[in-house]
């Protein structure tokens, strides 16, 4: 993957914050922006940029995890969206994180159109 789509990528999941405004209280902008950046990419950095955000959805960071997910959950990636959910059920706090990704899911399906 290139540096600059690398570099965009990772600054998407991080601003604005989740929480850190009342339209981004789920990470809604996060995804939105997601989604549209993959929809404008060449079909090469697209490839590149579904790897990353599949390696994401099963992340230790808890927000990571979920807005990947929710990217995965608008872009009809729904083998990726279980091999997630799957992840998720092996891990510690299991509930919390699928509880997670149903909610990014569900701030895909409100703010997203697949």
């Amino acid at each position: 993957m290139d540096n600059f789509l690398e570099e965009k990528i990772l600054h998407l999941y991080q601003e604005p914050a989740i929480g850190a405004t009342y339209s981004n209280t789920y990470g809604e902008e996060n995804i939105q922006s997601l989604v549209a950046t993959y929809r404008s990419l060449d079909e090469q950095s697209m490839s590149e940029m579904m790897a990353r955000i599949t390696q994401f959805s099963q992340s230790a960071d808890l927000a990571t995890c979920f807005i990947s997910v929710g990217v995965l959950h608008a872009l009809g990636q729904d083998a990726a969206v279980q091999e997630a959910y799957q992840w998720a059920k092996m891990q510690e706090d299991s509930g919390q994180i699928i509880s997670h990704f149903d909610i990014g899911k569900s701030v895909a399906d409100y703010f997203t159109s697949r």
